[in-house]
């Protein structure tokens, strides 16, 4: 991407005193979020005239209004930074930084797509907890559900390269909603890889789910997180509005952000985007990160686990008995899923698949099941009890990384005659709490949920310095 240059030479008094000089060239590309706890937040436009910009001006690149969060991506340099550190009503501003697709291997060939009912080795190990094994390159694997509604009426939104919409996996479910640049074809076949394995109709978990590509990812897989961040920014609004519209048909349930991507360090305003998402309602899950390293070091995956409201994902192998090698670990993952040798949709025809390896390929199974859940209703319109749902269902299975490897599970125990993963929930009184009603695990949920719903409160809280 080639960053635009600006000067701010301004002198900035208690009562936003006018310019004394005019702009001139020079300075990186800032992402500045408004803080939205001020007594009196100012508007977009407000901040920029402080810095003499306007929203039409050539290097105010991006503009994030939603009913989350309010901002701006712009070029600048240090006298207008200086002027926004000494702003009370401003809650971030951080230099836009790269990002990249959370994918291990090199691509391989493309393979046939086979159009069995059979699924991959991936569905069966989210739907069991006992052993998987064969070949991870087989389609001859089951996958056990009790929901047969598979995600209908949600809404996944998928951060990346975009979606080869046109592939026969989706069935007309998916659509580009959003680019950073405007191209709606997803030229690197990684977005719909993960497209594939979140709702692809065999391939996938939530195989009835609404996907929309948000393409905030190049074609190489790179990309810089002030575009990911107004990928959030177009999710959220689409989301208000979907929830305004009481006729739509399936009745929508919710929406699901996945983010397949990494960055080289923790980026302050991804999280803080996240966490205002979530905040709206949307439930989100990110990737770990494939540096073998603790996962609180990168972002998105430092805005999970116990650190933060969304959902992390780490990468298992079929044995499922250690995490994988490259897997980011520690307080930031949430749980693990399928990310090595995954099969999924490709681009280059309907028909194609590929496997790939990485928590890129690990974290839609995580969203699938999010989608997948969605049908009860209590879940859908709690994050933070999503959340907890989603650690309480993972099955233990081994150690690895200096610490217990819980993989996620859809609560469809197959291989054990155990389905419990779709409780109803209801309201008994004030002050009472939830109970928890039918399944095998209602006892041992009851108080996770009581933690779960005091977790969100805390999680609701944060704010970003």
């Amino acid at each position: 991407m080639r960053v635009l240059y600006l000067a701010c030479v301004l002198f900035y008094g208690k009562a936003f005193a006018a310019p004394v000089q005019s702009h001139q060239s020079g300075g990186a590309e800032h992402i500045v979020i408004i803080d939205r706890d001020h007594p009196t937040p100012p508007h977009v436009a407000e901040v920029l005239d402080r810095l003499t910009l306007h929203e039409g001006h050539p290097d105010v690149r991006l503009i994030y209004n939603n009913s989350a969060f309010r901002g701006f991506a712009a070029s600048m340099k240090s006298r207008c930074l200086d002027l926004l550190a000494n702003m009370s009503d401003i809650s971030v501003v951080e230099e836009a930084t790269s990002v990249g697709r959370a994918t291990l291997s090199k691509r391989q060939s493309s393979l046939g797509y086979d159009t069995r009912l059979n699924a991959p080795w991936g569905l069966q190990r989210i739907s069991t907890a006992v052993t998987v094994s064969g070949s991870a390159k087989a389609m001859d694997y089951t996958y056990s559900y009790a929901n047969s509604d598979l995600g209908q009426g949600a809404d996944i939104y998928v951060v990346d390269t975009g979606i080869y919409t046109e592939h026969n996996a989706f069935g007309g479910r998916a659509k580009m909603a959003w680019s950073y640049n405007n191209d709606m074809t997803d030229n690197d076949g990684h977005g719909t890889h993960v497209s594939g394995t979140a709702a692809g109709d065999v391939l996938g978990v939530a195989s009835n789910a609404n996907l929309f590509g948000v393409k905030a990812l190049d074609s190489n897989g790179g990309g810089w997180s002030s575009n990911v961040i107004a990928g959030i920014d177009y999710i959220i609004q689409t989301h208000d509005a979907r929830k305004s519209n009481s006729s739509s048909t399936p009745p929508f349930l919710g929406s699901v952000i996945s983010m397949s991507l990494a960055s080289s360090s923790p980026v302050q305003a991804i999280n803080a985007a996240i966490a205002a998402a979530i905040s709206a309602g949307i439930h989100t899950v990110v990737a770990a990160g494939n540096d073998g390293q603790d996962a609180c070091r990168s972002s998105p995956a430092s805005s999970g686990g116990l650190r933060g409201p969304a959902i992390t994902v780490g990468s298992v192998g079929m044995d499922a008995a250690h995490r994988s090698s490259f897997s980011n670990y520690g307080d930031c993952v949430d749980v693990y899923a399928p990310g090595e040798d995954v099969i999924s949709a490709w681009i280059g025809g309907r028909d194609m698949v590929n496997s790939l390896s990485g928590t890129s390929m690990a974290t839609p199974h995580v969203t699938g099941i999010v989608a997948y859940a969605m049908g009860n209703r209590t879940l859908a319109g709690n994050p933070g009890l999503m959340k907890e749902w989603v650690r309480m269902m993972a099955v233990s299975v081994g150690v690895g990384g200096g610490g217990g490897v819980v993989v996620a599970n859809n609560g469809v125990r197959g291989g054990e005659g155990v389905a419990e993963g779709m409780l109803g929930f209801e309201k008994t009184g004030v002050g009472a709490g939830f109970r928890m009603v039918g399944g095998g695990a209602a006892g041992r949920l009851r108080r996770a949920v009581e933690e779960g719903m005091w977790r969100l409160r805390a999680f609701g809280a944060v704010k970003s310095a």
